[in-house]
């Protein structure tokens, strides 16, 4: 498809509840406005749960590109922190401006409810991607499988690793977050039918927050003494684990192999500890194809035109359709295949 010409302006732009005109909305806090040019296009605003880790910064190229491609305005912004009130608030400026679609990874499943009531009400096309508010009136979660299935690999992986037993923790982004509930769900439902003796320990929140992923990950070492196994269920846990067990196999507290670590995260940010040995797998999908997938649906269904399985996608191939679900597919990273990713 033919590119069209793109202006990317990234800058600190205070939240205003600007007069509407012809011209595009601006990107506020530090978002980027990407895309096509014509102050007259469409335009989408692409919401990812917080803006700085290398996850949402995967993402957001996937979502200019698809800007580019398609020919409309991209507006991918969120706040600094993985905050509820604070996305509500962005999404209700975004209506104000009179976005034609918003793609959201909710922080809250249940709050973004009367948003995207508001949202529908208006005309506005709604589409949850990475993280569902399945009660809501969104029209089409992208995701790169179900829940369940990516947690019950998860688990499957870990269980594996340690030999079927032992203490494991798990390391989430946000209780309140409907993904990192169900993939968690789905991790236990599968340790209790398949390794009945592996117990879970604690299972500890970061908000999102590197460095306080960091922290949990030191306590977790400390108050566990007999831990075996680390599942990280969001982008920044499992390098947080896998820094804080290599120190501390430095320091002589843990033995090289004593703590499994797997989960989700971008390969280039885990590459040298799949590389030495301390994380073994990583469950992936590539973020910017899941952020240029969610921007393709909005297109769509700006444009009346159905959602149906087995469609393409342009740069991300044959995806399924399943009711309100648009998967993607997921990728195992190991040592064998880690050198091959470019995200």
């Amino acid at each position: 498809m033919k590119k069209m010409m793109t202006t990317v302006i990234t800058g600190v732009l205070a939240l205003s509840l600007a007069a509407c005109g012809n011209a595009g909305p601006a990107p506020a806090n530090g978002g980027t406005e990407g895309g096509a040019s014509d102050p007259n296009a469409r335009t989408y605003f692409i919401n990812p749960k917080s803006i700085g880790p290398a996850y949402w910064a995967a993402a957001e190229k996937g979502a200019v590109q698809a800007g580019e491609d398609l020919g409309v305005n991209i507006l991918y912004n969120a706040p600094t922190e993985a905050d509820s009130s604070k996305q509500i608030n962005m999404i209700q400026d975004m209506l104000t401006r009179q976005v034609d679609g918003i793609g959201i990874s909710p922080n809250d499943s249940k709050a973004v409810g009367p948003v995207f009531r508001k949202a529908i009400g208006e005309d506005v096309q709604v589409v949850t991607w990475d993280s569902d508010a399945p009660e809501t009136e969104r029209q089409y979660y992208v995701a790169p499988a179900t829940d369940e299935e990516i947690g019950e690999l998860l688990a499957q992986t870990i269980g594996e690793e340690i030999g079927g037993e032992g203490e494991v923790a798990f390391m989430v982004a946000g209780l309140g977050s409907q993904n990192q509930i169900a993939k968690s769900d789905a991790a236990k439902a599968y340790f209790a039918e398949h390794y009945p003796d592996i117990e879970i320990v604690t299972t500890v929140s970061s908000d999102d927050d590197q460095q306080k992923a960091y922290a949990n990950a030191q306590n977790l070492i400390r108050t566990y003494p007999d831990l075996k196994g680390i599942i990280g269920f969001a982008g920044g846990e499992p390098p947080a684990a896998a820094e804080v067990v290599e120190q501390a196999i430095q320091a002589g507290t843990l033995e090289a192999g004593q703590i499994a670590i797997t989960g989700i995260a971008v390969p280039s940010v885990v590459k040298n500890y799949i590389k030495n040995g301390t994380i073994n797998t990583d469950i992936i999908w590539d973020p910017g194809k899941l952020a240029y997938a969610t921007v393709y649906i909005l297109d769509q269904l700006a444009q009346g035109n159905e959602i149906t399985d087995g469609m393409e996608i342009p740069t991300v191939g044959t995806v399924t359709v399943d009711g309100q679900s648009v998967f993607i597919g997921m990728l195992e990273v190991t040592n064998d295949n880690v050198d091959s990713f470019d995200f």
